[in-house]
Formats: structure tokens, C-alpha cells, sequence
């Protein structure tokens, strides 16, 4: 599709086998073009040993280039979840691994508890760190191949680069046809999934999406959000009544043995949004001690002392961190209170966990610090 009529209601599409035109009419129309994958904005950023990930071709060609090149340095740009699954993968088959991160801890986003159990994890399994290194240039070849990255830091040779800094909504199309992009520069949408324009809808990566906790619409480009958004896009689009009312923001991710799991608002977006926030964090074992696997996790819940609730939870540890957030996730749909966290009736046995789950004992804890903060 390369053009959209929204008053003729017609779209146009290029037969990439020849590459004719044709137009073709439609009473629905469903924007869902994804995004693309962001690339740095410096020089030698086209160079052909610069990949990014975002889809499977992507990982083709990440994978042939690893067999026919056998690089034995690789490079990556950002310390996001992309950037810290791959280091895990290019570490299994053997790479000398760097991470460049502009800050001073990988995956920034989240809290700074969290982000130090990351870094002990990759750094324990042989990933180069390099904080506060974001890079001004790659070094090429007369191959037109990186060689080197230069930083304000230095410069360090490489085989090949991995950028993973985030992605661009794919809206170039849909903004030319008149819709309505958000504040984040993704399309605005509503709980329907419409756009501005009479008769076309929109679903996945290329718009926006409604976050329940800080009541705003935010760009939070995941396949599961996607696939709800698409569903709700459809339904209405076929003239069934359907509604998205909106997310938390929880997902989960696994670097190495560590397994990291969020959901709702962090500290500081918490306090941006106007809430009386406060924390609590504990550690405590992923079930009964003396069963076999049991694992220290560590989580951090984000909650508002006016009102009790929870705005947000973090975890990470080497086993039972993913299941767990999913939990709090629904409490966050429900808008419950630590209170009434701390006495949910979880089911118990040794193998999956104490008596006492460490999200009751994280939300008891958090309950007796809120008391004692109204004395």
C-alpha cells in the first residue's frame, strides 16, 4: 500500500512483481503498519555489519553474517531488553561481548534496584559494560564494514554492531491521508480504535495506547498489546461494538539465568504524574527454602500514600519472577490497595512457594511503612 483516499475511500498498492499500480475501494479501513527499527543518526550508521532486530529477517541476517563471517567481536548499542537478550545470545556462541549504554546502568527505564541485579548478571557471564558510552561514529572499512566505534570515551574495534535503541512507529503513510498523530508521534487513537478520519481504524506498534495508571496515552510498541488492539480494531471494524480499555505496561524478559518483570508506573513517572509516591523492597526466597531451586528475588512495589494504592511493582530473580508479576498486574486493574494485596488468599504448597508468598510479604511491609509514615 503506498497511498490512502480517505474521501474516494480507496487505497493504492504496488504489484511488487512489476511493480504496477491499482487502486482498491474499501469500507473499513485498519491501519496497522508497525514500526521499524531505530538507527543510530551518525556517521557510518548504514554500514552493511550494522544490524538491527525487529523482525525475522532481521534474524536471518543476523545469523548468516555470524555463520559466513565468524566474527569474534560484537557491539551493542543500547542496554534495553533487545540489547540485553542478545548479549545472552551472542555470549552462547562465543562472542567477545560490549554493551554500550549511555547511562550508567542497563535498561534505564526501570528501577535502579533492579537494573544493579542486571548488571551483576551480565557482567558475571562475561559481558564488556561500558556505561556512559554512547557512540559519535563507526569506523569503516574500504569494504564498507565497521571496524571500530568511536565514543567520547575512546575508540573500540569491532566485527560487527547490533544497534537496539528502540523503535519509530511506521505513520508516513497514514499522516499523509490526514489521520491524526498523538503527542508521542504515534496515531492517535480512542478506546474504539478509530482514527480522526470516518471509517478507518488503527491497531499495533504504529499507535498509541491508553495507560490506566497515569491516565495518558503513551507509545508502548509490544506484540501483546498489538494483538488486543488488532482484535478490538477488527471487531469494530465489522460493525461489532468492542472496547480496548487500555493497559498497565507490564512485561517480562530473561537475561541469562536472571528473569525481570515489571508492570505500572516506576518511582519517578509515578511522582511526574502527581502522586504521593513511595516504595518498599524486600528480598525473599521464590518458595520454601529447603526445596530444590529455590531463589532469592527481589521486588520493589511503587504505591500512593493517600490513597493506599499500588502504582507499580518490579522484580527480578533467577525463578518464579515472571508468573509472579501477573499477579500485581491484575491488582493494578482492579485499582486494589497494599492492604488488600497483603491478604489475597495465594494458593500454597513448597514446591511454588513459602507460606508466606514474597508478594504479601512486599505489600505487608509496604502497608506497615504507609502507617507509620501517617504517625
Amino acid at each position: 500500500m503506498t497511498k490512502i483516499d480517505p474521501n474516494e475511500k480507496k487505497i493504492e498498492v504496488v504489484n511488487l512483481d512489476d511493480f504496477s499500480r491499482s487502486h482498491i475501494s474499501y469500507d473499513k479501513l485498519i491501519i496497522a503498519t508497525g514500526a521499524r527499527s531505530r538507527k543510530p543518526s551518525i556517521p557510518g550508521s548504514q554500514a552493511k555489519n550494522l544490524f538491527t532486530l525487529k523482525d525475522l529477517q532481521d534474524a536471518i541476517a543476523i545469523k548468516t553474517y555470524l555463520e559466513e563471517r565468524e566474527p569474534k567481536r560484537v557491539s551493542i548499542i543500547g542496554g534495553g531488553f533487545i540489547g540485553l537478550e542478545m548479549c545472552e545470545a551472542f555470549r552462547l556462541r562465543g562472542l567477545e561481548t560490549y554493551l554500550f549504554c549511555r547511562r550508567d546502568l542497563p535498561a534505564g527505564n526501570l528501577e535502579r534496584e533492579i537494573s544493579e541485579k542486571i548488571l551483576k548478571e551480565i557482567t558475571e557471564n562475561g559481558v564488556h559494560f561500558l556505561p556512559y558510552n554512547e557512540p559519535v561514529s563507526f569506523n569503516q572499512n574500504s569494504e564498507g564494514e565497521i571496524t571500530s566505534i568511536e565514543t567520547s570515551k575512546g575508540v573500540y574495534p569491532t566485527d560487527m554492531v547490533l544497534a537496539a535503541i528502540g523503535v519509530i512507529p511506521n505513520v508516513e503513510l497514514a499522516k499523509e491521508a490526514g489521520v491524526e498523530l498523538g503527542k508521542t508521534g504515534a496515531i492517535r487513537t480512542d478506546f474504539a480504535q478509530r482514527t480522526n478520519l470516518k471509517d478507518i481504524y488503527t491497531a499495533g506498534d504504529c499507535c498509541e495506547v491508553f495507560n490506566l495508571i497515569s491516565k495518558n496515552w503513551v507509545y508502548t510498541p509490544l506484540a501483546d498489546i498489538a494483538n488486543k488492539q488488532g482484535r478490538v480494531a477488527g471487531e469494530n471494524a465489522a460493525g461489532v461494538k468492542a472496547i480496548f480499555d487500555g493497559v498497565v505496561g507490564s512485561a517480562a524478559f530473561k537475561v541469562f539465568e536472571l528473569e525481570v518483570a515489571f508492570t505500572g508506573l516506576g518511582f519517578q513517572a509515578a511522582k511526574e504524574y502527581g502522586y504521593d509516591v513511595d516504595w518498599q523492597i524486600i528480598e525473599a526466597d521464590s518458595k520454601v527454602g529447603y526445596m530444590p531451586g529455590s531463589e532469592r528475588m527481589i521486588i520493589k512495589l511503587i504505591f500512593d500514600r493517600r490513597s493506599g494504592k499500588l502504582l507499580g511493582a518490579q522484580m527480578a530473580g533467577k525463578e518464579g519472577v515472571a508468573r509472579r508479576i501477573n499477579v500485581l498486574a491484575v491488582a493494578l486493574h482492579q485499582g486494589m490497595t497494599l492492604d488488600q494485596i497483603a491478604r489475597l488468599d495465594f494458593a500454597y504448597a513448597p514446591p511454588f512457594s513459602a507460606p508466606f508468598d514474597p508478594i504479601l510479604i512486599a505489600a505487608e511491609q509496604a502497608v506497615k511503612k504507609m502507617r507509620r509514615s501517617k504517625m
